[in-house]
């Protein structure tokens, strides 16, 4: 498996998560050697272990003295099971979770427009379109708004961002339909991918950033208020 040479570790990493993701390698088990590692992914051994080490940093493996490098047991689910059950218990998680993407999805955005390929792209237009074609269904807008941001942190190239904001997403992608129920708010949102979007194809970072920080405004204001009514 060829990996491109953006930054061939980051690279790595984001080939190997997505194999994780495929069922190529079996959670607990111990992974190929690295050796084999390094040929699959077709980079030298000093990568291959600088790829796993931030692999380990983010708890997807972990390394046993003598025995090998294994894929930690549900490592993703686990997780992901972790910061919904964190958010759930009451709004002003979940507000802090929307404060947290505002952040990092500012740089995500930014990032996307400095290293996006024409697949990033399309995978960024394909959940534009599939908004578009269901503004009169919230559950299914609401998909592709999630897709959306998927989409923009996958094209940032930064494995461990689009990890973190993959996890936030699933955590509580059953409710978010329900934001989309406010007056106004699908055509608003809407409006903003489509500007983000079109900065990062130009290349425009500090603009797809700006707007992106902007995009969340208005559900750290809706979730505000459910403080205060509570």
């Amino acid at each position: 498996m060829k990996v491109r040479r953006t930054s061939l570790v980051d690279d790595v990493v984001s080939a190997f998560i997505q194999d994780v993701e495929d069922g190529k390698y079996e959670s607990s088990k111990k992974l190929p050697s690295q050796k084999d590692l390094a040929e699959y992914y077709q980079v030298s051994l000093i990568v291959l272990r600088e790829a796993l080490s931030k692999l380990s940093a983010i708890g997807m493996v972990s390394f046993h003295q003598g025995k090998g490098t294994y894929l930690n047991k549900e490592g993703r689910s686990s997780t992901s099971s972790d910061f919904s059950s964190l958010i759930f218990h009451d709004v002003q998680n979940l507000r802090s979770v929307i404060e947290a993407r505002q952040l990092i999805e500012k740089e995500t955005s930014y990032l996307a427009a400095q290293r996006r390929t024409n697949e990033d792209l399309l995978e960024i237009e394909k959940a534009i379109n599939g908004m578009r074609e269901n503004f009169d269904q919230m559950e299914v807008f609401a998909k592709w708004d999630l897709e959306f941001h998927i989409a923009v942190a996958k094209a940032s190239k930064n494995p461990v961002l689009q990890r973190v904001i993959t996890l936030m997403i699933e955590s509580y992608r059953k409710q978010v339909h329900k934001f989309f129920s406010i007056p106004d708010v699908v055509e608003r949102v809407f409006g903003e991918h489509e500007r983000i979007y079109e900065h990062i194809r130009d290349g425009k970072a500090e603009e797809a950033s700006s707007i992106m920080y902007s995009h969340f405004e208005l559900p750290e204001r809706v979730f505000s208020l459910m403080l205060e009514e509570k």
